[in-house]
């Protein structure tokens, strides 16, 4: 149960500083003086450095379990030291490393927490992975309202660098947590014999339909949480704070529904739960362009949220239900590698977008990547039940 709370709460902190980043993403494009085109290109490149990076944390994950307390809590020590150097950056290119440094810290902390809690939970991975997942949400939550308060008061920069605080104090405190309780014993494997287990892997064909749909989902994920932040600010003409408050709202629903279709994709299988809630995540990025200032946006983005972060939760699950127990840190890996490097172009695609039409056209481009991926998740067999 101790591993459970802890990672649930750490992943909780490793997503406040994720959604305290897209909260703070105008302000760096004003403060950088950049355009559209450039902030994609910026989460293109976070999105292909984070992604490669899920291979060394995939191998660390399966090959030293009895390190996930250095791992999980040096991922966040890290996270908090990239932060603060983001925060002294003076041009694009070196935002463009420090914040793909900070992705890939961030990448760290998946396969090893969630490689852990699908070995110790094996009847109810759906469940203890969303629950997992329900941490992220509640850290999504609170994080843009924090970020978004405290840039009108110490400025974007200053927002970064007192991150390095809270870092370490709990970088520690969760090594110091978790480097008592017992790990199952795995057995070690050379670089050549991790090679050969991630192509074995890969000849999996359901395995694949797998890692193609978390693509689609997350190249439609990526694109939005750029582009929204962006969009409330100069199309909508929001204030920080209250950018904050609305990428805040668009967690509050995955609190709550994450469990829930955890446990249900647990006793009815995972496609009942992934297709029609890969349906509405595309309506709800249609919507947001079309919905009215004031309750029905806020609705739109309340059920936009509610199936933005449980969706990942449940395309892992899906993978590790078709693989062995000694490759899920690995398998985790690939999922968010796949991901994210094949996802990677859909900001920089929609950033060209934005530039030659609108901002709302991106999220016309974010919502037939979802529906597209809700097509191709009905239409092939895929689950392992």
């Amino acid at each position: 149960m101790t591993l459970l709370i802890v990672a649930v709460f750490g992943h909780g902190l490793k997503h406040m500083f994720n959604a305290a980043f897209f909260v703070l993403l105008p302000e760096i494009k004003a403060g950088l003086n950049l355009s559209n085109t450039q902030i994609g290109t910026l989460s293109t490149f976070r999105a292909i450095i984070s992604g490669f990076a899920n291979i060394p944390a995939g191998f660390m994950g399966d090959q030293y379990p009895k390190q996930r307390a250095i791992i999980l809590g040096g991922s966040i020590i890290l996270v908090s030291v990239f932060a603060v150097a983001l925060g002294l950056a003076k041009g694009f290119w070196t935002a463009v490393v420090f914040s793909s440094l900070l992705s890939v810290a961030i990448t760290f902390w998946h396969p090893a927490a969630i490689s852990s809690l699908a070995k110790e939970f094996t009847s109810r991975r759906g469940f203890a992975i969303a629950l997992h997942g329900t941490g992220g949400s509640i850290g999504e939550t609170l994080g843009p309202i924090i970020a978004g308060s405290l840039i009108g008061v110490i400025g974007w920069r200053l927002v970064l660098q007192g991150s390095i605080i809270p870092g370490l104090f709990c970088g520690i405190l969760i090594w110091i947590l978790l480097r008592n309780i017992p790990v199952q014993a795995s057995e070690n494997t050379t670089v050549v014999q991790y090679i050969s287990s991630v192509t074995n892997l890969l000849r999996n064909r359901k395995l694949i339909f797998v890692l193609i749909f978390a693509a689609g989902f997350s190249g439609a994920q990526s694109t939005v949480l750029t582009f929204l932040p962006i969009y409330l600010d100069e199309d909508k003409g929001f204030q920080s704070v209250t950018i904050g408050l609305y990428l805040s709202l668009a967690q509050v629903g995955g609190i709550i529904s994450q469990p829930i279709m955890g446990y249900v994709s647990d006793r009815l299988g995972r496609k009942v739960v992934l297709v029609p809630s890969m349906i509405i995540l595309g309506l709800s990025f249609l919507g947001i362009p079309i919905a009215a200032d004031g309750l029905l946006f806020g609705l739109v983005v309340l059920v936009m949220g509610a199936f933005t972060f449980p969706l990942m939760a449940l395309f892992l699950a899906s993978a590790m239900d078709l693989v062995d127990t000694g490759t899920q840190a690995t398998t985790v890996s690939l999922v968010f590698g796949a991901a994210i490097v094949v996802s990677a172009f859909a900001p920089a695609v929609a950033g060209i977008i934005a530039d030659n039409i609108n901002t709302e056209a991106a999220f016309l481009f974010a919502s037939a990547l979802a529906l597209s991926t809700a097509v191709f998740t009905l239409s092939t067999n895929w689950q392992s039940r």
